[in-house]
């Protein structure tokens, strides 16, 4: 990993972004933090003190089956140390609120283990929930290991756990979801998918060719495309309605990758990330709308070519929405350095949105609050 850049030349670097249209004064921005490993006191005290421009505090609640309040009593969701009376958890969200931000909770959905972290695999003690490739194996070891979506044990747990978070913390103000498959490889083909697809179309998906051929050799492939985008997005509306009709109709925003949207088909449906459809379709109420950086192999300008591409698409919605641009501590299931996502958005002509700032980790933490900070000091 690169060696982190002085905080001095990370403010000096990000001198041209907040200069253009998507750091405009007017606009508050988002922060998302990690607990444990970030003091979420502590960061509401520096936002407080330093007058930082953050209008909603994203607090991660949950990962790698370990929540920071009560999960329900199924035993696939257990709360962390610390944490098993939820009231650390209440604490930060009034503390937040006294500094004059909304709280919103946020997890990964899918991606329930990070092989950069120190928590352990959920997966280990059920196997039967995690996403397979096309050889029925997962290589966790860049992106991770994802839960099935096609799962009903999946759906019934993680519905479950939103609508005691909604329940137990009324008070939060809305939830922060990530909800994709990798892009790098093809997960769908565990038994709960193969069931699945077979009851839908017919056919089971180990039986489609997924690679090495055109979009029309097999009669299975697009409708097998179109069916995996499908069936993850009535995934994530079944989320949203079971936080909603608890949290009395929160919203629930998600990160997309927009760039995906100019896509084929075939790479499009590797994620599942079919935000448009989404958005239009009241899937979600807003978006956390991602710049695919690791798209610069393909050219320096590539990433946002292909992100303002999506972003005429998104720009179609009526009504049009409040959408956030992300700055990004991790992209495609690997962590990055915030200085580096500045670097690759520097000079680009923006939209005119306020930021969603995500460490992902506690050693960005700094990073990310100098980056308010110069935010806060280019208004005006």
């Amino acid at each position: 990993m690169p060696t982190p850049l002085p905080v001095a030349v990370v403010a000096q670097c990000l001198l041209a972004l907040v200069l253009q249209p998507a750091a405009l004064a007017s606009n508050e921005h988002a922060l998302r933090v990690v607990p444990p490993e970030m003091d979420v006191s502590q960061v509401v005290e520096q936002i407080e003190a330093d007058a930082l421009p953050v209008d909603v505090l994203v607090i991660d609640v949950c990962r790698a089956g370990l929540t920071l309040f009560e999960p329900p009593p199924d035993g696939l969701f257990i709360a962390r140390e610390g944490f098993e009376d939820g009231q650390r958890l209440a604490r930060w969200v009034d503390e937040a609120h006294a500094a004059g931000m909304r709280v919103y909770a946020g997890m990964d959905v899918l991606r329930w283990w990070d092989p950069n972290s120190d928590d352990p695999d959920p997966f280990e003690a059920h196997p039967e929930l995690r996403e397979l490739d096309s050889n029925l194996s997962c290589d966790p070891g860049s992106t991770g290991a994802y839960a099935s979506p096609w799962s009903s044990t999946v759906r019934t747990v993680l519905a479950g756990l939103l609508v005691k978070l909604a329940t137990d913390y009324p008070q939060l103000d809305g939830l922060y979801v990530d909800c994709r498959l990798p892009m790098s490889s093809y997960l769908g083909f565990s038994d709960a998918a193969r069931v699945a697809c077979i009851r839908e179309m017919g056919v089971d998906p180990i039986d489609i060719p997924v690679y090495g051929v055109r979009d029309d050799d097999h009669p299975s492939l697009k409708p097998y495309w179109h069916w995996r985008m499908r069936s993850v997005g009535e995934f994530l509306g079944m989320l949203r309605a079971a936080f909603r009709e608890a949290s009395g109709g929160r919203p629930l925003i998600a990160r997309a990758t927009v760039g995906v949207a100019a896509w084929g088909l075939r790479h499009r449906a590797a994620s599942c990330q079919e935000w448009m459809d989404w958005r239009f379709n009241g899937i979600v109420d807003d978006l956390v709308l991602e710049i695919d950086l690791a798209r610069v192999s393909r050219g320096a300008n590539a990433p946002i070519d292909e992100f303002n591409a999506g972003y005429r698409l998104y720009s179609t919605i009526q009504p049009p929405g409040n959408p956030y641009l992300l700055v990004p501590g991790e992209v495609r299931g690997e962590p990055v350095l915030l200085a580096e996502s500045v670097r690759q958005m520097d000079g680009w002509e923006l939209p005119n949105l306020p930021l969603f700032i995500d460490p992902d980790r506690a050693s960005e933490l700094e990073v990310a609050l100098q980056v308010l900070s110069v935010l806060r000091d280019n208004r005006g």
